[in-house]
């Protein structure tokens, strides 16, 4: 299976396999036995990751809702959504 180049352009969907909880205040998603902790940041993009939206307007709610430019936004929801997808959390619709 070849390597699929993520973009500002894809849209991911949460795997099922993929589980979030919260323990101690910290939310972490794991799927079978490796687990993420995921910061403020990283969880208001997986929050937003629905099947629909894609990488550039979750990351351009976040550029508003943060007040970081737009492109800065972009390029850190393209890179976490990559790790995401690394570890078998999410999968790509288009």
């Amino acid at each position: 299976m070849g390597e699929l180049e993520l973009t500002a352009g894809s849209v991911l969907q949460r795997r099922v396999e993929a589980r979030a909880r919260k323990y101690r205040g910290k939310l972490y998603v794991a799927v079978q036995d490796q687990a993420l902790e995921l910061d403020e940041v990283a969880q208001g993009i997986f929050r937003r990751i629905n099947g629909v939206s894609t990488l550039r307007e979750i990351a351009a709610e976040l550029a508003e809702e943060y007040g970081v430019p737009t492109d800065e936004a972009t390029g850190d929801t393209v890179d976490f959504a990559a790790q995401l997808l690394e570890h078998g959390v999410v999968e790509v619709v288009r």
